[in-house]
């Protein structure tokens, strides 16, 4: 006879169809009935959606609750965590997944113990990795719902990441709210729901209870359920029990496994419930902003503050991380990320962004000026490479005095890069007089180099013979000065007379964007070159040749549609263009106008190359389009009515570097359609190679499903490439914070497609070809047309064979996460400015940060190998330890030790992190 387990709970979308406050008021409202209910025991106990934000937004409303709610956690009858928001996983970082587990569970425990179980019920799919995430924090077992497939006929499977490691899996097959609304009237009104649940439950339970998820979206608990339950124990022989989620799911763990389905990898199927693949193009913008923001953190606010720890120096940052995570995983709830709430959500999305940024700016500055403090000398250019690539472009800021003139960056060992300058903003000098006294006190209360917000490089004190004395201050933007403040202060009072006014000239020299291709970086760390000038250098304003350009790689020359990228070493031909299609979908969905075709032929085209040199190569292609203004009015067509659309492709060359970067920016008159860019390639690709979190996943270019929920939708995710294979010629197209891209075999070869921008105007709409019923509410949503000018950048690289040949992994990883150039003094012993090495091309750096000990941090990094990998890594003459992602120790078989260094054996696609500590640290 059925067994019946139900789970009373809600499903909390911080935003969606309604900003943020306004939930936030619902939730309150519920939660203050909720809680009472608990304590009565009307309701035995609740489940709060496997997410802790909840009670932050709560509490900072009812703050006099907290003392009841911690009760109840502690007791087991409210379950809280282990989440800090319910990410979509795909659209975000894996970084920011595991931030966001640390800060759910380290949540929980301040109330009470967090749910022990990966608790993920509404994501639109899941990432191969996953997995591997929970079991880090000791998570045995999900609770899922959609992306489950064919291969899945239970209520339960065993789910196994690409390295191996596996969690049993509960499916919800009918969904988080498979008990929601139960009718409660009567208990006969409740039995016969029951039965119908029992029905559709019990060929995917195969023996086991059938888990009833009574709650929904938004909902609140009914307190007449265990009334009605007690009275249908007396009248059904169906068994009933009412109960928190993980004891449920301890019972699974203690069924045998015969004949428990397995899967191995990401779950993206719609075969029985909406996978809302659109998502992945929805308000571009969003998932641009989220991508710089987390490779910001990542990659340089994180490290920069590890490495400052391991020197003694900046601990007082964590704080300002917390707060920068905190606030960009708030952005993180799948309705926000993926963009398909309603407009004021993602208006409110942008501040967020704009103050994490803010924060984790301020660390970046903060910690790279410890890491290079102590230091004096003539300026210096200081590039830190957040990655294990060793040769890649740099770019960043710096002040010269003379912007017309041509400069090398010269590395210690003599090597010489010559730099490209291009001036972002003119020299510029201001004045303003002041009283000598608020000099003198200004200067004397001086406890750095600093003032008006700039960096005093040097000074002078003059006495003309008319008028106010006069100081002169030379001033940057530079991290870190040699200027003696003593021999400054000392100049003031002695050269100044005591009384009357002083005239003070600040001097900010021309600020200039540096670029420059260097090899033998130092991997996840500092590399310190002089910057000097290079007279020897050919004239910077060459003549240009007439319609292409090229370096030792590629060659590009203008065709009727684009560009054609010819490969010099492969003799190979690509072309990049632009493709615009009709989308009357929504802002879940891309669907198709029926009979419509792609525009790929602009109106007009023309190209110019600005820049033909030895260092550098430009090419600028203008294009305009002429697009449909809309969807017709029937929607089953697009408009007669025209509008315009405008592409300026800016194409870079770098000498000595093998990829050919492009920056677009577009200017969006239309609505409902699809612009992408498109690189047409000689490749008969089999299937598409695309990066995912901590991993590479093969994609088929046709679904391997039978139809189910939604049409097959041939783009995906990638988290920076996609890569189409042959035996002598590949190609690999990688961009940043653009996710969604196909391929699509093209007559002999392929072509790969990346969306820039999904221009709908609907939260959702129950009319499309392409999904079996609505997503939501059918709300307007004029934000998301992307009317107005957006910019976005890729690169192209071509190799030969396998993406896991050469070092091309690192490249690409170079482009995703370049380095950051800071100016400094001198030139700085290396030794301790790396935090990790290793030996090994196919393994990636993914983070470090530092931990509350002086001289300590963690670091972490993933094999992107679908096969074992030997590796060595060093530390710099540091001691490192194998921890898991919770921060315990980890004992690993053939770990082998020798001067600073670990030598192992990584599983395919492993993740590992390392606790690292100074020598004679504790």
């Amino acid at each position: 006879m059925d067994q019946l387990y139900f789970v009373v709970h809600t499903h909390w979308d911080r935003e969606w169809y309604q900003p943020f406050q306004q939930m936030r008021a619902r939730l309150v409202a519920m939660a203050d009935r909720m809680i009472p209910n608990v304590e009565r025991g009307t309701i035995p106990s609740f489940h709060f959606d496997g997410q802790t934000i909840v009670l932050e937004d709560y509490l900072e409303l009812r703050p006099e609750a907290e003392r009841r709610l911690r009760k109840l956690i502690r007791a087991g009858k409210i379950q809280v965590g282990p989440w800090y928001v319910l990410a979509d996983s795909f659209l975000v970082s894996g970084e920011s997944l595991i931030r966001n587990l640390e800060i759910g569970i380290a949540q929980a425990r301040r109330f009470g113990r967090p749910l022990g179980v990966g608790y993920i019920p509404d994501q639109f799919g899941h990432i191969a990795q996953m997995p591997q995430i929970l079991a880090g924090f000791g998570l045995k077992t999900a609770v899922l719902w959609r992306g489950v497939g064919n291969d899945v006929n239970r209520s339960r499977f065993v789910w196994e990441a690409p390295d191996g490691t596996s969690v049993l899996t509960i499916y919800l097959s009918d969904s988080y709210s498979n008990g929601a609304n139960l009718p409660l009237e009567s208990v006969e009104s409740f039995l016969s729901r029951a039965d119908e649940i029992a029905g559709r439950g019990r060929t995917f339970a195969d023996g086991a209870p059938i888990l009833v998820m009574t709650g929904t979206d938004h909902a609140e608990p009914d307190s007449r359920l265990m009334e009605r339950i007690n009275q249908a124990r007396e009248i059904s022989p169906m068994t009933f029990e009412v109960g928190p989620l993980e004891p449920y799911v301890h019972r699974i763990e203690a069924m045998p496994l015969n004949g428990t389905p397995h899967h191995r990898g990401e779950l993206r199927s719609p075969l029985r419930t909406h996978l809302l693949p659109g998502c992945t193009s929805a308000r571009t913008w969003i998932k641009q902003r989220d991508f710089e923001n987390c490779i910001a953190l990542e990659r340089l606010a994180d490290p920069l503050a590890a490495l400052a720890n391991s020197l003694g120096r900046g601990g007082d940052l964590e704080a300002f991380l917390n707060l920068a995570w905190r606030t960009e995983i708030q952005n993180h709830p799948h309705d926000s990320i993926c963009g398909c709430s309603v407009d004021q959500v993602h208006t409110d999305m942008r501040y967020r962004f704009d103050q994490a940024a803010m924060v984790a700016d301020n660390v970046i500055r903060r910690a790279s000026a410890a890491c290079l403090s102590g230091t004096s000398g003539a300026p210096s250019l200081a590039v830190f490479n957040p990655t294990f690539s060793r040769r890649t472009l740099v770019t960043g800021n710096a002040h010269l005095p003379d912007p017309e003139a041509s400069y090398a960056a010269v590395a210690a060992d003599g090597s010489r890069y010559p730099i490209v300058a291009d001036i972002a903003r003119a020299g510029r000098a201001f004045d303003i007089e002041l009283p000598v006294s608020d000099i003198k006190s200004m200067i004397g209360g001086l406890s750095q180099a600093s003032m008006f917000g700039f960096t005093l490089d040097r000074y002078e004190v003059t006495r003309p013979a008319e008028g106010p004395p006069q100081v002169t201050l030379y001033i940057s933007r530079a991290s870190t000065s040699d200027l003696d403040l003593d021999e400054l202060r000392h100049a003031i009072r002695t050269q100044l007379p005591d009384s009357g006014t002083v005239r003070i000239h600040a001097v900010d020299a021309a600020r200039c964007r540096l670029s420059f291709v260097a090899d033998n970086l130092a991997q996840a760390g500092f590399s310190v070159f002089r910057l000097e000038r290079d007279d020897s250098a050919a004239p910077k304003n060459a003549q240009p040749a007439a319609n292409s350009i090229e370096n030792a790689f590629y060659r590009l020359t203008q065709t009727s549609r684009g560009l054609e990228i010819l490969d010099l070493k492969r003799n190979a031909s690509m072309e990049l263009y632009f493709e615009d299609d009709g989308d009357r979908g929504d802002e879940y969905n891309y669907d198709p106008v029926p009979g419509d075709r792609a525009i790929a032929a602009p109106a007009s085209i023309s190209a110019r190359v600005t820049e033909s040199g030895p260092v550098r190569s430009r090419m600028i292609v203008t294009m305009a389009f002429d697009l449909p203004a809309a969807v017709a009015r029937d929607r089953q067509t697009r408009s007669a009515d025209r509008e315009k659309l405008e592409i300026e492709l800016i194409a870079t060359l770098h000498a000595g570097l093998e990829r050919v970067d492009f920056s677009a920016t577009i200017t969006n008159r239309s609505k409902d359609h699809r612009i992408r860019a498109a690189l047409r390639t000689p490749v008969a690709a089999a299937d598409a190679v695309q990066d995912t979190s901590f991993g590479i996943v093969r994609r088929p270019l046709q679904s391997p499903e039978p139809p189910g929920m939604e049409d097959f939708y041939p783009a995906a995710p990638h988290r920076t490439f996609t890569a189409v294979e042959g035996p002598e010629f590949s190609v690999a197209l990688a961009s940043r914070g653009i996710y969604e891209c196909e391929v699509r075999r093209d007559g002999p070869g392929s072509t790969i497609l990346l969306t820039l921008l999904r221009c709908i105007g609907w939260l959702s709409r129950s009319d499309l070809s392409s999904r079996r019923g609505g997503a939501g509410p059918e709300l307007s949503t004029p934000g998301a047309q992307e009317l107005g000018t957006h910019h976005f950048e890729f690169s192209v690289t071509s190799f030969r064979g396998s993406h896991l040949e050469g070092d091309l992994l690192q490249r690409l990883d170079g482009y995703a996460a370049p380095p950051r150039l800071f100016l400094s003094r001198g030139i700085l012993d290396s030794a301790g400015l790396s935090l990790a090495e290793c030996d090994n091309p196919r393994i990636i750096f993914s983070t470090a940060r530092p931990l509350e000990r002086t001289g300590t941090y963690k670091v972490r990094a993933f094999s992107a190998s679908p096969e074992r990998e030997r590796v060595r890594f060093a530390f710099g003459g540091r001691r490192a330890k194998p921890i898991d992602l919770a921060g315990g120790a980890v004992k690993r078989d053939g770990l082998k030790r020798s001067r600073g260094g670990l030598a192992l054996e990584m599983r395919p696609f492993e993740i590992v992190t390392f606790e690292v500590r100074n020598p004679g640290g504790a």
